[in-house]
């Protein structure tokens, strides 16, 4: 039977692609998506060190939908509690731009924080639960005010360092005092990042840039110490060497490249210097990651964290991460 004329569809009005394209554009640039999947990485790298394998992807799964979950809903979170401040400094921004609505936003964060535990459940540990469950108040905690007090880096290195402990969540004591090391360090080397990102707004101003790159330094000493306890790791490799060379020389590449961009950013203290600092030292964590990983579990597994990084870096130059 012939379908009737009168009743079809009405062509879509015009641009409506296009606008589309733009309203995802903007859910993507407010969730900042390269560096959801720096959160990815962690979540996996978490697994590994732990012991997890990479052919068990019903346990993994969960935990890094959880760490992405709870990285975008935290981001969600973030601008729409400082809408106020965007429209002054950050205009271009998806809510103070208008393209995202402030209840819109706070509508994905909230039911991110709600789901990352149910999500880090599915794995079937009631100790990723717990995990997720920290890890969603800090980031309500950081996003709510938290970032605005002098402990604001702080709150913000503790979320990362949970989120590398969500992964190391099925290892008896979440992995033990070696993992704990890794950890802190990871938690402290992001606090620097954070404390950098206060200026990216600014000119002129080198005092916070300072202070951020000798965190993130000292911070990448630790972690080069906690690889150097590489055989305390529960999932570490029995047959690797004591000391992976490899793996000291990824963080040793890491120290140069932050350097650098903060180096060029204190010499020309202006907002596009600061925020590729900022950016550096973001994209850098999926390659502490994979170092850590390479130390305990070798390369094979260290090239499953390493891949992360190509994808979170082409993402990075369409949009935008700090």
């Amino acid at each position: 039977m012939a379908a009737d004329p009168t009743h079809a569809a009405p062509p879509p009005p015009p641009g409506a692609p296009a606008a589309r394209r733009r309203r995802m554009l903007a859910w993507l640039q407010l969730v900042r998506l390269p560096n959801v999947l720096t959160a990815a990485a962690d979540g996996l790298a978490g697994w590994l060190l732990a012991g997890g394998s990479l052919a068990e992807p019903a346990r993994w799964g969960p935990l890094v939908a959880a760490s992405m979950t709870l990285y975008a809903a935290g981001m969600a979170l973030n601008d729409a509690f400082d809408r106020e401040v965007d429209r002054r400094e950050r205009p271009s921004r998806p809510i103070p731009s208008g393209r995202v609505s402030p209840r819109a936003a706070f509508g994905l964060g909230f039911a991110g924080l709600l789901l990352g535990p149910l999500l880090a459940a599915a794995s079937g540990s009631a100790s990723s639960a717990a995990v997720a469950a920290a890890l969603a108040l800090a980031i309500l905690a950081y996003d709510a005010g938290g970032k605005r007090t002098p402990l604001g880096p702080l709150i913000m290195g503790s979320c990362r360092a949970l989120n590398l402990l969500l992964g190391l969540s099925h290892a008896p004591a979440l992995g033990g005092p070696a993992a704990w090391l890794a950890a802190s360090m990871y938690g402290m080397f992001v606090a620097g990042i954070t404390w950098m990102s206060r200026s990216e707004t600014e000119s002129g101003r080198t005092r916070n840039l300072l202070a951020g790159l000798a965190v993130q330094d000292v911070a990448l000493v630790g972690l080069m110490a906690a690889a150097l306890r590489a055989g305390r790791f529960p999932g570490a490799r029995a047959e690797l060497p004591l000391i992976s060379p490899e793996a000291l020389l990824l963080l040793a590449l890491v120290g140069l490249a932050i350097n650098s961009a903060a180096g060029r950013a204190i010499r020309e203290p202006v907002p596009a210097r600061i925020q590729g600092a900022v950016k550096a030292g973001i994209l850098s964590l999926v390659w502490i990651d994979a170092a850590l990983v390479m130390a305990v579990r070798g390369p094979a597994a260290a090239s499953a964290i390493a891949a992360i990084w190509a994808a979170a870096y082409l993402l990075g130059r369409m949009l935008y991460s700090t």
